[in-house]
């Protein structure tokens, strides 16, 4: 008996300790810096692709081979629990915003570390995580089954990107539609043909589908104050001087008039940390209630609505180009 007592004991160290040690240990690869290309979108011709990311956890800069770095990005960006089309809509997804920025193919990097093409910061460029770090997230024994889907749905599109006028489009991403999402001028002003306002299926899968917050009457006057020093509003009842001026195509708010100021939606979401800018408000007792569908700016692909369509039987190909209007799909690398 003790016998097996000991070799038990010694399989549990090697699963749980010898294992993770080793993949935590393999999980990044420092490669030789490569020389700066003539700035033109073009297929790189050599056989060994990487990327210069920078990570922010260690303040520098790593050479990570391309396909590497896309499944480190997915494993961060999207649940792995989704269906396999909707992994590999954001595997090229992915790819494409790397390489839009990619400086052997002519790209500007990351305008944060210029010695980078992208860095891990999803506030910036895209967030991404190694497998050591895929490891903790999901658990030893969720590691080999979600890894080895990441890897499948990143081999199954290798080389993929999306094009819009023979050019590498910017593929922005968010979680959760309302339903419809945005055109990129009600967002970020500019026009961009690619990001048009398209429906959205199945989103109440979402967790983050619906936000209830309630904030006390004081609060709120404090929040607006502290924003504009010098607005104009009732400190019993603010949000009888609410009113919704102008409504985005994925209909959320894109203007309105609080106090003797007119906002952006935008703006009114980030004061009060909502998800998204489809905001409704009523009066409750001595708070005010938001609430919110949606979670994310609303450009480009939903997260969601993406396995909603591989539930429903798309493809990844039908999913990217119902997100991205008028794109191709073409392998570069």
């Amino acid at each position: 008996m003790k016998r097996v007592a000991y070799i038990l004991i010694f399989f549990v160290f090697f699963i749980v300790i010898v294992i993770p040690g080793l993949i935590v240990k393999s999980c990044r690869t420092i490669l030789p810096e490569r020389p700066r290309q003539q700035r033109e979108f073009e297929k790189p011709d050599r056989k060994e692709n990487t990327v210069a990311l920078y990570i922010n956890s260690i303040k520098k800069v790593e050479k990570i081979p391309f396909e590497e770095y896309v499944k480190g990005v997915v494993a961060a960006e999207m649940p792995a629990g989704f269906q396999m089309e909707a992994i590999k809509a954001q595997a090229v997804a992915a790819r494409t915003y790397a390489y839009l920025r990619w400086r052997e193919a002519g790209g500007n990097g990351c305008s944060l570390h210029p010695e980078a093409d992208v860095c891990d910061d999803p506030t910036h460029c895209q967030a991404w995580i190694t497998k050591g770090e895929m490891l903790r997230k999901w658990g030893i024994f969720s590691f080999y089954h979600y890894y080895s889907k990441i890897n499948q749905a990143v081999s199954a599109t290798e080389g993929m990107i999306m094009l819009y006028d023979g050019k590498p489009i910017d593929p922005v991403f968010f979680s959760t539609s309302n339903g419809k999402t945005e055109n990129s001028e009600d967002v970020w002003e500019n026009y961009i043909p690619y990001l048009r306002s398209v429906t959205s299926p199945d989103e109440e899968t979402s967790p983050k589908f619906l936000e209830i917050k309630q904030f006390p009457i004081d609060d709120v006057v404090m929040k607006l104050r502290q924003k504009w020093p010098d607005i104009v509003i009732d400190s019993k009842n603010p949000e009888r001087q609410w009113k919704v001026l102008e409504v985005s195509a994925g209909g959320r708010i894109k203007t309105m008039q609080v106090g003797n100021k007119t906002i952006k939606g935008t703006e009114f979401r980030q004061l009060f940390d909502l998800n998204s800018t489809d905001i409704k408000w009523e009066r409750a007792g001595k708070s005010i209630k938001f609430t919110c569908v949606g979670f994310g700016h609303g450009v480009g692909m939903s997260q969601y609505g993406a396995n909603a369509m591989a539930r429903n039987g798309s493809t990844f190909v039908d999913i990217l180009k119902h997100y991205y209007t008028g794109v191709e799909i073409k392998k570069v690398l």
